[in-house]
Parts: C-alpha cells; structure tokens; sequence
C-alpha cells in the first residue's frame, strides 16, 4: 500500500527543545534519519496528485512547518539546503515581517525577503490571517476569513501555494454540514487540501484533501519515539 507521512514541526533553537521547539542537532539528526528511509516531496507534487492524479513516490513524506518563525529561516533552512531536502511552511499573513505576540511572548516571524532566499527550495502556503481558531467563528466568518487571506496574501511578492493548515488542528469535525460547508469555502477561494493533525499515516490515494493528517514532531521527546512516530503513527 502507497502512503504519505507528513511531519508537522513549529520552531528550532540551538539549545531549547519542548513541544514546539525542536535543537538545530535534533533537526539535522532527523533528517538524515528521514533521507535515509523515506523520499522527501514538495506541497506541490502533493497538489498535483489531489487535482491531476499524478503518483507519489512510495515511502513519501511531506515535512511542513507551522507560523513561520523566523528561525526557520535562520537555523532550519540551512539544515534543509545543506541535506537538498524541501519543506513547506505554513504562514499567518498578518505575522510576515514583524514580532508579534504568539503563544503569550514575543516572537520574530520572517521578513519577506526571508521567504524569497528560500523559494527554491521552500513552498509556503496558507495559515490564516492572525491565527485564529476557524472553530471560534460562525460559517460565515470562517468563509471570510479563507477568502481574506487568500486575497491579502496575493500582495506579497513570494507565490503562496494553494494549502491551508488548521490553527490548533481544529476543523468542525463533529458537524458533518459545517465541515461541507467550510470545504466549499475552501474550494471557492481556490483552496485544495488543508492539513489537520491527527498524527496518522496517509493512505494513497488521498480519500478527502480537506482533511490530510499530520504527525506532531516534539523537541521533548526522543529519537527513538521520533522513529516510532514516523515509522508507525498514532499506535505511538
């Protein structure tokens, strides 16, 4: 059976590691352990088999990055570029070239000349306009706020892909109708696949593009639990 893994990552740090927060040594650890056992893709081959039907190669995975914290330009992307392995971040468009106030502290997001050194090699696509949960606005709103984004994020000189990642995985998942409804959404901004949590591998083909799972990846837990999430998905 073909599948898809995609790791889900947030920060990297030189020396702090938690839930959020992944060592430049963990990363690069990782990653030599993913390039050795699995075949790296870019978001838009992923794309192009969810509107083409293109094949994925066996054992792909997709490595994606939420926010767009600065650091992962200056201590990720190096690691990346070094190894020729492509990632995908997910940025909040109202966070591109400031500090702003995340997760209650200041945080330094990445400049728009950032994200430029990187399009060689990174694809970015969508994470909402400041970050809210889409499950704290009506229908309506959370409409709004796809088109919004998509439209603003037209303004920036980089090209966004056509993804959205969940903030705090959340998506009505309980309400069958206003998942439809959010889908279409989606669908009518030009959106085609958003990615939750769920910490499971992907079966191939995709089954519903709205809905693709991801695998937490934790700076506190170890090497080996990284292997067994990897390797084997929530059972882990």
């Amino acid at each position: 059976m073909n599948t898809l893994r995609v790791l889900m990552y947030h920060k990297v740090d030189e020396t702090k590691r938690n839930f959020l927060c992944v060592t430049s040594t963990q990363l690069k650890e990782q990653l030599l352990y993913i390039k050795s056992k699995y075949v790296p893709i870019k978001l838009t081959e992923l794309l192009d088999h969810i509107e083409k039907g293109t094949s994925i190669p066996d054992n792909a995975i997709l490595i994606t990055f939420d926010d767009g914290f600065e650091n992962n330009y200056t201590l990720a992307y190096p690691i990346f570029e070094a190894l020729s392995i492509p990632f995908t971040i997910f940025t909040v468009n109202s966070f591109i070239g400031k500090k702003a106030n995340h997760d209650s502290i200041e945080q330094a997001f990445l400049s728009e000349d950032q994200i430029l050194k990187m399009v060689n090699l990174v694809d970015f696509a969508h994470h909402g306009l400041k970050h809210d949960n889409l499950m704290d606005l009506s229908p309506e709103k959370r409409e709004l706020e796809i088109s919004e984004s998509v439209k603003e994020m037209q303004t920036f000189k980089h090209k966004t892909v056509n993804a959205w990642a969940y903030t705090y995985g959340a998506y009505p998942k309980k309400n069958q109708t206003e998942f439809d409804a959010l889908k279409l959404a989606f669908k009518k901004s030009g959106i085609s696949c958003a990615f939750r949590i769920g910490n499971r591998i992907n079966k191939l083909p995709i089954k519903d593009p709205y809905k693709i799972e991801r695998i937490d990846i934790r700076g506190d837990e170890s090497f080996f639990k990284f292997r067994l999430k990897v390797g084997f998905g929530k059972i882990f």
